[in-house]
């Protein structure tokens, strides 16, 4: 690799793949973006639950040159959402006395790609959980389990889930819960444009993609007080507080009581809220990171 000019490593999450470019001396700068801050598990989820993998990231994160949460929160958070981890989380939680450098770049995103061509008319919940399966941890953290169950609870919303690995394997069903396969991003942008609501009420996340796509096509948000989410979200949705089907139900009954003309202000605030967060303007501060 240096012989071939290579001075610095970039890399996404921290782990295995990182040990090399550190032993070898390059200027590594590791994007920590959510399972490697985190340990959860009661879902087999989080690098620091599994003892080998976190004696590594500790390693890695005291050699790297700069570590790049996407956001704040995953430095150190507190866990008050479920019990299937610690309540103490986050990187400097599980890398005590940490002494790198750290700096904050969220994810950016398309806003022209991520916008309404036409305004057509808003209805239901929409939950994106790609490669989700009844048992699975992506059921589990992505709250699938929730979702199905303020679904019967609720029967007049339209429930819409998007990226099962096997829909089938789902039945049966709530007669208003629509399970679909991996779609085409057209097709998925324009389910968010004709719902209502979108639902993210997720145990770990880093700083969820869907959710602002979602929200940057004016989805109202309902997610979690996990990590970034509640910061994402500001005023524009609902924050349940802990891991209650009870606690969707009362924030999606609440905001269904909303008149037209508040849920469509909520809607466009949604979508200036997540307009900061370009990718002209990640691009720009990691490249300010790499030049430095």
């Amino acid at each position: 690799m240096r012989r071939q000019g290579v001075k610095q490593v970039l890399a996404h999450f921290a782990g295995y793949h990182t040990l090399l470019p550190v032993l070898l001396g390059f200027r590594t700068h590791i994007i920590i973006a959510g399972a490697d801050a985190c340990s959860f598990p009661g879902i087999n989820y989080g690098s620091f639950r599994k003892p080998l993998m976190r004696t590594v990231i500790a390693f890695c994160m005291r050699r790297a040159t700069t570590l790049l949460p996407v956001h704040r929160s995953l430095v150190s958070f507190t866990n008050t959402y479920s019990d299937s981890g610690p309540i103490q989380q986050g990187f400097q939680h599980f890398v005590p006395k940490l002494k790198t450098r750290w700096e904050e770049i969220p994810y950016g995103f398309s806003t022209s790609h991520w916008t309404i061509a036409a305004n057509p008319p808003r209805s239901g919940a929409l939950c994106i959980a790609f490669g989700a399966k009844p048992g699975s941890d992506v059921h589990f953290r992505k709250g699938l389990d929730l979702i199905l169950e303020a679904a019967q609870a609720l029967p007049g919303i339209r429930f819409t889930i998007v990226g099962a690995a096997d829909p089938g394997a789902y039945a049966p069903l709530p007669g208003n819960v629509a399970l679909l396969g991996i779609i085409p991003p057209n097709e998925l942008r324009e389910l968010m444009a004709r719902h209502e609501f979108y639902l993210q009420p997720s145990m770990m996340e880093g700083f969820p993609n869907a959710l602002c796509e979602a929200m940057l096509m004016g989805c109202i948000p309902v997610v979690s007080k996990m990590t970034s989410m509640p910061d994402i979200v500001g005023d524009t949705g609902m924050v349940i507080a802990r891991r209650d089907p009870l606690l969707l139900v009362r924030a999606l009954t609440e905001l269904s009581k909303l008149n037209a003309e508040e849920q469509a202000k909520r809607s466009a605030r949604a979508r200036q809220r997540i307009l900061p967060f370009t990718i002209e303007s990640r691009v720009a501060a990691l490249s300010r990171i790499l030049d430095a």
